[in-house]
């Protein structure tokens, strides 16, 4: 083997010595600093991880609220952010982060917790279209909450310029008809949502009550407590209208029935007609327009837009809203009247339908313009009446043959004379001969002539006055009660109406193991007798759809815009 030559091994060496020196420069001057920087910054993304989890999603007072618990090792900036909300129909709704707004800021510290809630839009209950999902997405890393069946809501977009509450310089003006300058609000959606198992019946009349405080006048009565929109409606209710489409003339009957005052607190009421009802924990959502204050939406649109008489003349469409209606101020508003014993025939007067007249063995009974086609139907009948006299009866009768007219005395034996009911009807007699006690007489009480039998009784006064009184019969259950308004002769507000449960003198039920549904109508009935008799006048008779099991669908109103 030969050895290196000198030269050659002097050659390697300075090659090497040569190489090791231009890595020791490259190093010292930097050419791989990109290389090392690159490397460390990949360790430190690979360090930080983006982590959150949603703990709770609700709404409350019209605000969309959620939980989020930031698990990851980096802060969460939420207004980087993006929720998307999907519906039971697989519709999306998209929130971008600037509409987030959190209790401890906007920026979430790792391992922090914290309330944030949605700005411009609002939730409500909706048990129809409701949130199924809200899908939270942040830096590429999304997370899935699934909203309970049990809390249903949906999302209606409402801008900065909109609110459940308005403000405005106009919102000190008071509902007076005086000084008053309305603002223009268009198209307030309202959700009417029936909160019992059962549905209501069809067709339903709903009461719509916007307020100017809070009531307890219990659950067969629905209002919002909104006074600054109290304040925009004009005081005989004209500028306000309602419909089943948004931005559209008036394609309900509404009819507004005036303001109700109770314990210091005001409401304007209406009655609306929904023809095909609500279904069982269900809602509707109906639209309620308020004009500026030059409109006058009774002479634009009635028959659909009218009211009470006691609150305006000339636009009373109370037969187009509800089941049966008769206002009788000297006139017999289609109602028909009828004989039953003696010659005295009920008489159109400025006081109402005067159905007895002082003489002996009187009997007489009225019948409404659709008698025969009252709809069969849990129905609660109203009545404004008032006597004077020793004897003998009232009655309200739902249901019977009209066409066969039986003595009312005849169920259970008691006084009433010549008060008529019809044959086959679950009637109230509301009876105040001064004879002989409860429950012969002097007593409000609810009887059946389909089984022929006095069902129950509460005491009645006998000392005359103006009464309003009630009837209710659903398939299983009937109720009657009454309310002394007056000890002397007036007119009885129709803003009694629905009241039953506040003003109460007297009430008696029973429950029914019949069919109370016999035939489609609803009568009206009065007798003496031969020496005790009196004189009576009927005021007015309201018909319409009992709620389920007593309870009004609620009403909620979801957000209003002011124009």
């Amino acid at each position: 083997m030969k050895s290196i030559s000198p030269i050659i091994a002097t050659i390697l060496l300075i090659v090497m010595v040569v190489a090791i020196a231009g890595l020791m420069y490259a190093w010292l001057s930097g050419m791989f600093y990109s290389l090392t920087s690159s490397s460390s910054q990949q360790i430190q993304q690979q360090s930080q991880m983006v982590s959150f989890t949603i703990n709770n999603v609700f709404c409350s007072n019209n605000t969309l609220y959620f939980d989020i618990y930031n698990n990851g090792n980096v802060p969460i900036y939420i207004n980087n952010s993006e929720i998307i909300f999907t519906d039971n129909n697989g519709n999306n709704t998209p929130i971008n982060g600037s509409n987030i707004i959190c209790n401890n800021g906007n920026i979430i510290p790792i391992g922090s917790n914290s309330l944030c809630y949605i700005i411009n839009n609002l939730c409500y209950y909706n048990v129809t279209n409701y949130i199924e999902s809200m899908n939270f997405v942040y830096n590429g890393i999304s997370y899935n909450y699934g909203i309970s069946g049990n809390n249903k809501f949906n999302l209606l977009y409402a801008p900065n310029n909109s609110t459940s509450n308005l403000t405005s310089s106009s919102s000190t003006n008071t509902n007076t008809s005086s000084g008053y300058t309305p603002l223009v609000i268009y198209d307030i959606p309202i959700t009417i949502y029936n909160t019992q198992n059962i549905s209501t019946p069809s067709p339903f009349q709903q009461d719509i009550a916007i307020c100017n405080g809070t009531l307890n006048v219990g659950s067969s009565f629905a209002y919002i407590n909104d006074p600054t929109l109290f304040n925009q409606i004009n005081p005989n209710g004209q500028n306000v209208y309602f419909s089943t489409l948004y931005s559209s003339s008036p394609d309900i009957y509404s009819w507004y029935e005036g303001q109700l005052n109770y314990n210091g607190v005001t409401c304007d009421v209406w009655w609306i007609n929904l023809p095909n009802g609500i279904p069982a924990n269900s809602s509707v959502v109906v639209y309620l327009y308020i004009g500026n204050s030059s409109s006058n939406y009774y002479s634009q649109y009635y028959p659909y837009v009218g009211a009470s008489p006691q609150v305006i003349s000339g636009y009373d469409n109370g037969q187009d809203v509800f089941v049966a209606y008769g206002y009788f101020n000297n006139t017999f508003d289609g109602w028909s009247g009828y004989i039953f014993t003696g010659s005295y025939s009920p008489t159109a007067t400025p006081n109402g339908i005067e159905m007895l007249n002082s003489g002996s063995s009187e009997g007489t009974y009225i019948l409404p313009p659709n008698n025969g086609n009252i709809p069969e139907i849990p129905l609660i009948v109203e009545e404004a009446w008032y006597y004077s006299g020793i004897g003998h009866a009232n009655a309200i009768a739902l249901f019977g043959n009209t066409s066969n007219q039986i003595y009312a005395a005849s169920i259970g034996s008691t006084a009433g004379v010549d008060t008529p009911a019809s044959n086959l009807s679950t009637f109230a007699q509301f009876q105040y001969d001064y004879g002989t006690n409860p429950p012969n007489s002097q007593a409000d009480m609810l009887k059946s002539a389909v089984t022929n039998q006095y069902l129950n009784y509460t005491s009645f006064p006998n000392t005359g006055g103006t009464i309003y009184s009630y009837l209710i019969v659903n398939s299983t259950y009937a109720q009657t009660g009454y309310y002394k308004y007056n000890g002397g002769q007036v007119w009885a507000p129709l803003t009694l109406l629905d009241t039953y449960s506040i003003n109460n003198n007297g009430y008696t039920y029973s429950n029914l193991n019949y069919n109370p549904f016999q035939y489609g109508t609803l009568e009206i009935s009065a007798g003496d007798g031969v020496y005790d008799t009196s004189t009576q006048y009927v005021e007015w008779v309201i018909a319409r759809a009992y709620p389920p099991n007593g309870v009004m669908p609620s009403i909620y109103i979801i957000a209003y815009a002011v124009i």
